[in-house]
C-alpha cells in the first residue's frame, strides 16, 4: 500500500491519511537502472479516495551498434519510461483504484509512444488477518518504432497476504505476463524485529515460454523513524553481479 501502489496496483493508495513522497533506485544488471517517483495524497475522507502521481524510468547502458557492414558503429543509448495517474477509492473493506499513464520508448534517437490503463482491486476478508488484491496492467495502444507495431506487455496479477502474527507477515503473489507466455511466481516474508526494524526475504520464480527461467532470491530490511522509511534489497544472480534496490519514503 501506499504510495508504491501506483507501479504495483492502484488500488493499494486507497485510504491514505498523510501524503507520501516515495523514490526508488536499483541498479540492475549490464549497467541497466530502474528509477522511481511518486507522490500520494488524500483527496477526502470518505471513501477513502486518495490521488496519486509517479513517473517510473528504465534507463539502459551503452549499446553498441553496428553498421550494415557490420563493422562497428558508434554507441547509442536507450531507456523506457511512463508518467502515471492514479485515482483510487475504498467501500468497507474493498478498495479500488485505476492508473492512467503515459508511455515513451526511445532507442538510438528514434521513440515510441502509448497510452495505458492500471485497473487493482484489494479486499480485507471479515475477521481473518487476510487481503487479497487483483490487478491488470498496460491495457493499451501498441508502441510503434517507425514501422513495427508491438502490444504492450499485458499483465494480469493476484496475490494474498497473511498477516500470521503480529509482526510477522507472509505473500504471495502470481503474475500473468499475456503475450510472453510466462508466469512469475512469487513469495515474500516480513518480520518486525522492532517497531522501527524489519527484516524481509523473498523468492520469485518464473517459467517463459522456451522452458527456461531465472529463479532469485531476495533478502533486504528497513528502517522506519520519524515519518521516514528507508528500506534496501539485493538480488544475487551469480556470475551476473547483484541488483540493488533503495526505497525511500516519507510521510507528511
Amino acid at each position: 500500500d501506499g504510495v508504491e501502489a501506483i507501479r504495483y496496483n492502484p488500488s493499494g493508495l486507497a485510504g491514505l491519511k498523510q501524503i507520501e513522497l516515495g523514490f526508488s533506485h536499483t541498479n540492475w544488471l549490464l549497467d541497466t537502472q530502474h528509477d522511481f517517483i511518486g507522490l500520494a495524497m488524500p483527496a477526502g475522507k470518505k471513501y477513502g479516495l486518495t490521488l496519486g502521481l509517479g513517473i517510473t524510468r528504465l534507463s539502459n547502458g551503452s549499446i553498441q551498434s553496428r553498421n550494415a557492414d557490420r563493422s562497428i558503429g558508434n554507441s547509442v543509448t536507450a531507456y523506457d519510461q511512463a508518467v502515471t495517474a492514479t485515482f483510487a477509492g475504498q467501500i468497507k473493506k474493498t478498495k479500488v483504484g485505476v492508473g492512467a499513464k503515459y508511455i515513451e520508448s526511445s532507442l538510438a534517437g528514434e521513440k515510441a509512444r502509448a497510452v495505458a490503463v492500471d485497473i487493482g482491486l484489494m479486499h480485507a476478508l471479515a475477521r481473518l488477518p487476510i487481503s487479497v488484491g487483483l490487478s491488470v496492467q498496460n491495457l493499451g495502444t501498441p508502441m510503434k518504432y517507425i514501422s513495427q507495431k508491438d502490444p504492450l506487455p499485458l499483465t494480469f496479477a493476484a496475490g494474498i497476504l497473511v498477516n500470521v502474527i503480529p509482526g510477522f507477515n507472509m505473500a504471495m503473489d502470481v503474475k500473468r505476463m499475456v503475450y510472453d507466455k510466462r508466469t512469475d511466481v512469487s513469495f515474500g516474508t516480513e518480520y518486525s524485529v522492532l517497531p522501527m526494524i524489519s527484516l524481509r526475504t523473498g523468492y520469485m520464480m518464473n517459467n517463459s515460454r522456451t522452458g527456461t527461467g531465472m529463479n532469485s532470491i531476495n533478502i533486504g530490511a528497513g528502517v522506519n523513524f520519524w515519518g521516514t522509511q528507508f528500506d534496501y534489497a539485493v538480488t544475487p544472480y551469480g556470475d551476473l553481479g547483484n541488483a540493488q534496490k533503495i526505497t525511500l519514503k516519507k510521510k507528511f
